[in-house]
């Protein structure tokens, strides 16, 4: 694709009608093989009823985004009833495993409370933020499925078994964001970037590699923990590979960071994004994504512009860049508007290379 590439804005499903919209999808390309004939994109989104939560859906397309199916959702990903109308439910994103042609779903468990505000109203809202919730032990978890197709619908989820590799941490929580760019290995192990937790509340990053045995998933080693003292730490970070180096990109309240390694487990320090003139990126509290396309690697992000006309947190317009992953800093010159700002908030968002010449 390199830089002379053209944008077009398609829309697959409207939102923001009876006061709900789509939020956070995630995708994945699945070849020709044991889920049919041709080639495939599934992507898994959110449709938002409440306070940043709501239903998880999937839908498919096999004619490469002419046709999607009727957003669903899976009758197998279980959702455990807790206390106080508080439920445990699944937040998960497609990735095809190629070593098993096998469609994971990798994410993280989530706490909803089923009652807003008004009396009579059913709705979700985060339980952690729930006056009624306090009290309660509610950690997220490192989850994962695997789609069916001869149900075609995912499995009943299940945990991956974490705590013996972080013993003596302090680590009382490990998950990963259901947008979280994860990379397979010629060995077919699994480099999962994952956000962990201890007692001062503030997210640590790092990578776990997984295996997949067919059946089940669990955690080979972990790499090194990359912390941040600044307000909440470091959230929902991304793993790509580029030129022999592999790359984390990290969120955070103030700036996002980026970190590197030559193994994909051991990070140096992260150092915040910064533009090739040595100015700071200017993307916060949100997440960044990479796109490979040939030769050229690319960031997707939100940041601090003029452009953004009021959004919260200036989540929008969506920009890509490329970026030097030598030094590493993102290329201002070639920084394009993706998705113009149109008063939809745009920091929850997924990437996908889909061939040679194309990528959504």
């Amino acid at each position: 694709m390199g830089l002379d590439y053209t944008v077009a804005v398609e829309t697959i499903f409207h939102g923001r009608q009876r006061n709900e919209c789509w939020f956070e999808p995630s995708m994945a390309l699945v070849p020709p093989g044991r889920y049919g004939a041709t080639p495939a994109v599934m992507v898994t989104v959110s449709q938002l009823n409440g306070n940043d939560i709501g239903p998880h859906h999937y839908t498919w397309t096999r004619d490469f985004g002419a046709r999607w199916s009727n957003p669903a959702q899976s009758q197998g990903l279980q959702v455990n009833p807790l206390p106080n109308d508080v439920f445990e439910k699944p937040w998960v994103s497609p990735f095809y495993h190629r070593a098993s042609d096998t469609l994971l779903l990798l994410g993280r468990t989530c706490f909803t409370q089923d009652t807003l505000p008004r009396p009579g109203v059913k709705g979700e809202s985060h339980a952690i933020w729930s006056p009624r919730a306090k009290g309660m032990d509610l950690r997220a978890d490192l989850l994962y499925s695997q789609w069916d197709p001869r149900r075609d619908d995912a499995l009943p989820w299940q945990r991956v078994a974490w705590q013996a590799h972080l013993a003596g941490t302090g680590i009382d929580r490990v998950y990963s964001s259901d947008v979280s760019q994860r990379l397979e290995l010629a060995d077919g192990s699994i480099l999962c970037p994952v956000t962990l937790g201890a007692a001062d509340g503030r997210g640590q990053a790092g990578v776990l590699r997984l295996l997949w045995d067919g059946s089940s998933l669990s955690v080979a080693e972990r790499g090194n923990l990359l912390t941040c003292q600044d307000v909440r730490g470091f959230h929902e970070p991304s793993l790509t590979c580029h030129e022999g180096r592999y790359l984390l990109t990290l969120r955070n309240d103030l700036r996002g960071y980026v970190a590197v390694s030559t193994d994909g487990l051991h990070f140096g320090e992260p150092i915040p994004w910064r533009f090739d003139d040595g100015s700071e990126l200017g993307s916060y509290n949100t997440q960044q994504h990479w796109l490979r396309q040939g030769d050229t690697l690319f960031l997707v992000y939100t940041r601090r512009s003029e452009l953004s006309n009021g959004v919260v947190r200036h989540r929008a317009p969506l920009f890509m860049a490329a970026v030097d992953a030598a030094r590493p800093c993102v290329l201002r010159d070639t920084e394009r508007v993706l998705i113009p700002e149109n008063g939809a908030r745009m920091g929850n968002f997924c990437t996908l290379s889909v061939n040679d010449r194309e990528a959504w």
